[in-house]
């Protein structure tokens, strides 16, 4: 018998959370050029991203109401895409 694996990813990405933060930052040009600058100045890692976040976003949340404090959000993940872009 085989069992199967559901799917927990939101598209592609941990969790609805973590796919919102990103979404926001990549999707916004002011959001996106602001998080590119901090990360080029420094070596991303997971509490450095929520640091970038709460600075671009300054309200400690995403324009659509998700708060950047969730322990949902795979910071470590975030960190990982901001590299890569």
């Amino acid at each position: 018998m085989t069992t199967t694996r559901k799917d927990t990813t939101y598209n592609g990405w941990p969790n609805r959370e973590t796919w919102n933060v990103m979404l926001w930052l990549d999707n916004d040009e002011p959001m996106y050029r602001f998080y590119r600058l901090r990360a080029q100045q420094m070596r991303v890692l997971a509490h450095n991203a929520k640091e970038i976040a709460l600075e671009a976003f300054g309200t400690g949340k995403t324009p659509d109401g998700v708060s950047l404090h969730s322990p949902k959000i795979r910071w470590g993940r975030i960190a990982e895409a901001m590299r890569e872009n």
